[in-house]
């Protein structure tokens, strides 16, 4: 698999999510202090993207119904915790430059 850049780091403020699209996916990056971590953009439940939600230390908050995910694995939280995982990349800081896994099709 190879890593492609996607953003620079200045454009995740701590706290926040970034959407990006690689290929045909479109994913949120968030940061949280030093930390990168990308999971699948859209929620499961109306797709609305979580790269908008609320960012509450690693858990992202869907600001459409209130889901809940952890970026570090995509697991959800809360009430949708029975919900299949997001889909969670690699992400990788390079200087200023942010590079996600692509996987292979």
């Amino acid at each position: 698999m190879a890593f492609e850049r996607v953003a620079k780091a200045s454009e995740v403020p701590d706290g926040s999510g970034l959407r990006v699209r690689v290929g045909e996916r479109e994913l949120g990056i968030f940061r949280v202090g030093d930390d990168y971590y990308a999971i699948d953009n859209a929620c499961p439940h109306a797709g609305y993207p979580l790269s908008e939600g609320l960012l509450e230390g690693h858990t992202v908050i869907c600001t459409a119904h209130g889901w809940e995910f952890d970026v570090r694995t995509g697991l959800g939280a809360g009430a949708n915790f029975m919900t299949t995982p997001l889909g969670c990349y690699r992400i990788q800081r390079e200087g200023e430059d942010l590079l996600i896994e692509v996987p292979e099709r």
